[in-house]
């Protein structure tokens, strides 16, 4: 759902000129000084916290959130009571003390809403009745405790990986979650069919850098197997992949960064300080020198490969798609999972049969992989190989040492 706020901001100037000292950061605001009650009859500040969503160049205000329902804040503090020290019940939603955002920590959930009004405006109507309600009782013990303070207004947009926030991880409320991808450098090496939709997914993380390594120059056929429509421009410029990429997704991501050569014995050493690494090359010899560098560094790795050749008498395609997590804890499998000679390679690179929902399929398998080893998905297995077959529409998977079909682990 989306609507246009009543002002730009939503109100947040507004706050700022009556002089609260508010902050947006991962898209929430932030409202810090708010001066309140404890059980035992203190006055502290507390600091009130809602969701700040923009939608393009606008913010979206309250009612445009979670269905119109978006009455509710989270406040870092005791819980607030009344000047007696009896508790602020018409507050209550529910107390639970965790990290909402990085860094920051809160202890309760408010939800209330002044009588006859089914929503609030702005993010000012909804902060000035929170704040009214919690510090018209420090003002009472305290008349001259205030949440006015002297506005100031804080935003960590300009610290972000991302051209513009990541409201979808705002919205479900993931905003931590997600943050566990945040690990440092990234690299995909080989941004052909499935390496430039590993591309894809993780331009819509928070890693800090992307570092994209391929020799190839973008051709007509690559636009039929990664993501995206290529223009006929992007076609003649014969531009290395990774620059065409790069290009691509900076208009999301921040640090995705162009290496337009092929890795071999003089430059792997690139690769040393990296915090994971996505194997996607069609070729043995190069899979073993990544191999062997990243294993001596300790460095943990995703390697992809499909099997596609055609049926013969037939018109329909056959085979599979692998992705298999490689990490210093957890390597005595590639042996038997990945083909590391050349006489063993992935048949699809023999025939050169790539189809993009099977590149994208791969690409999705080892992200999904990577994305439970940061621990982001749970994880019920020690899960090393994933396997699709297309013919069987099965899933199989390495589980610690032993294969298993994916619906009998």
């Amino acid at each position: 759902m989306s609507s246009k706020p009543i002002a730009p901001d939503s109100g947040l100037q507004q706050l700022a000129d009556e002089g609260f000292h508010v902050e947006v950061r991962h898209q929430h605001l932030l409202v810090h000084g708010v001066p309140y009650v404890t059980p035992s009859r203190e006055v502290k500040r507390g600091t009130l916290a809602c969701l700040y969503v923009k939608s393009g160049d606008r913010v979206l205000p309250p009612n445009a959130l979670h269905g119109g329902d978006s009455h509710q804040v989270w406040w870092q503090g005791e819980y607030p009571c009344f000047a007696d020290g009896k508790p602020l019940g018409a507050l209550e939603n529910e107390h639970t003390t965790q990290e909402l955002l990085p860094g920051f920590t809160i202890n309760h959930r408010f939800s209330n809403k002044p009588q006859g009004v089914d929503h609030y405006g702005d993010h000012y109507q909804k902060v000035k009745h929170y704040v009214t309600l919690i510090q018209a009782q420090a003002g009472v013990l305290e008349p001259w405790s205030k949440a006015q303070v002297g506005g100031v207004i804080k935003s960590d947009d300009e610290n972000s990986v991302f051209r513009y926030p990541d409201t979808a991880s705002a919205r479900a409320e993931i905003i931590m979650t997600a943050a566990q991808l945040a690990i440092g450098k990234v690299a995909i090496i080989g941004v052909g069919g499935t390496g430039s939709y590993v591309l894809d997914q993780l331009a819509k993380t928070p890693v800090q850098e992307i570092h994209l390594f391929d020799g190839d120059v973008f051709e007509q056929h690559n636009a039929f197997r990664s993501p995206g429509a290529a223009t006929e421009a992007e076609i003649n410029a014969r531009l290395p992949k990774t620059e065409i990429f790069r290009r691509r997704y900076d208009a999301m991501h921040r640090n995705v960064v162009s290496h337009p050569y092929f890795l071999d014995p003089s430059n792997v050493a690139e690769l040393d300080g990296l915090s994971f690494v996505f194997v996607c090359v069609d070729k043995a010899e190069a899979r073993q020198l990544v191999f062997d560098f990243l294993r001596e560094k300790r460095i943990p790795f995703v390697d992809v490969g499909m099997n596609l050749q055609q049926v013969k008498g037939t018109l329909k395609l056959v085979g599979s798609c692998r992705a298999t997590l490689v990490a210093p804890e957890r390597d005595d499998h590639i042996d038997r999972c990945v083909p590391l000679d050349d006489e063993e390679d992935d048949a699809i690179y023999r025939q050169n049969i790539q189809i993009a929902d099977m590149n994208a399929l791969n690409a999705q398998l080892a992200v999904m992989l990577w994305k439970q080893y940061c621990g982001f998905y749970q994880a019920d297995f020690d899960t090393r190989n994933v396997v699709f077959s297309v013919n069987m529409n099965s899933l199989a998977r390495i589980v610690g040492g032993m294969e298993v079909p994916a619906d009998e682990a």
